[in-house]
């Protein structure tokens, strides 16, 4: 059962957690914000809310990269998400970061004056979508890239989720304590001025799944971080059958990741496959390439051929295709 904030599943509330649900739900609220719809979403698996929660904070809040120039990477990747919520979350970023003019200007579609903001936005906006080749990254390699990949192959694994989770027209609001939140439960910013200890999200991870770190992070926490998360939630294949699990890994391999808007694509790939099967596999590949087309039937077909299918499941499948597609989009943009 969903709750209005969260579709397909009932998220845990702050006051019910436990475990590590509840250490997240502490960490986020201190350095980041209070929690809102998209912490939320995840709490029905402690582990993908871990690894999700270390690779954000190990990339988007600590580090030595300023937070505007990440802010901008994130809101990039946004609008290659086409996620409203998060476009209008890190507009709001911008504006309590001092910088209302960069959030106006990029709200009319116009580029940032600032050569180097303008090159980072453009640079987030033009991954994971089929319309673009990726351009080159405006930076180097070296811990800074890190922090910029990090932030980016993140937005791109949440927004997914997000857009298959959240209800539609669902936005933050300004993420400022002083106005007048839009729901009960809206999101408030906290501080962005802290100087936050890489690595202490590490401890979360313990008895994960993991892998060696990608090389484009040296050995910095954000690629410990990466490598649980993409551990963790490739253990979501085994909610399908191997013939779906092949189906569902070759489609997103197919087009590399990249968001493509909802049409019949799917209907060929999934015509080889019994109906049981291709229930999953079209969560799966959705939660990938056009989570925005993902609904409530789909979601309630898949878990209606099998009863033991649970709301921690659920989060894993949408994570399952979410970062599957992640893993090519880091391909493309690394190699």
């Amino acid at each position: 059962m969903s709750s209005t904030l969260v579709r397909h599943i009932t998220p845990v509330l702050p006051h019910r957690a436990r475990g590590v649900v509840a250490e997240v739900y502490v960490q986020v609220n201190a350095e980041f914000s209070s929690i809102g719809p998209v912490v939320m979403m995840m709490s029905p698996s402690p582990e993908l809310m871990a690894a999700g929660w270390s690779l954000m904070r190990e990339s988007q809040l600590a580090g030595d990269v300023p937070a505007l120039e990440k802010t901008v990477v994130a809101l990039g990747g946004a609008q290659a998400n086409d996620l409203d919520y998060d476009i209008q979350a890190f507009l709001s970023v911008l504006r309590l970061l001092g910088e209302p003019h960069l959030a106006e200007t990029i709200e009319r579609g116009d580029p940032p004056a600032d050569a180097r903001l303008a090159a980072l936005l453009d640079w987030a906006a033009s991954t994971g979508v089929a319309t673009r080749e990726p351009l080159r990254p405006p930076f180097p390699a070296g811990p800074e890239a890190a922090e910029f990949l990090g932030t980016l192959l993140f937005t791109h694994f949440v927004d997914r989720v997000a857009a298959a989770m959240l209800p539609a027209g669902l936005t933050p609001g300004t993420l400022n304590p002083d106005d007048e939140p839009p729901f009960d439960g809206a999101p408030v910013l906290r501080p962005l001025d802290q100087a936050l200890r890489p690595g202490a999200t590490l401890p979360l991870l313990d008895g994960l799944p993991t892998a060696p770190p990608p090389p484009w992070a040296g050995d910095h926490p954000i690629g410990t971080a990466y490598a649980t998360l993409t551990a963790t939630a490739a253990q979501g294949a085994g909610l399908l059958t191997p013939e779906a699990a092949a189906v569902t890994a070759e489609v997103i391999a197919e087009h590399r990741g990249r968001r493509l808007q909802v049409g019949d694509w799917l209907d060929q790939p999934l015509a080889g496959l019994a109906p049981d099967e291709r229930a999953g596999a079209r969560v799966a590949i959705l939660a990938g390439l056009a989570p925005h087309a993902i609904t409530d039937e789909h979601v309630a077909a898949w878990r209606a051929t099998d009863r033991r299918f649970s709301d921690h499941c659920t989060v894993f499948l949408l994570a399952y295709g979410a970062m599957t597609a992640v893993t090519h989009i880091e391909s493309d943009i690394t190699t």
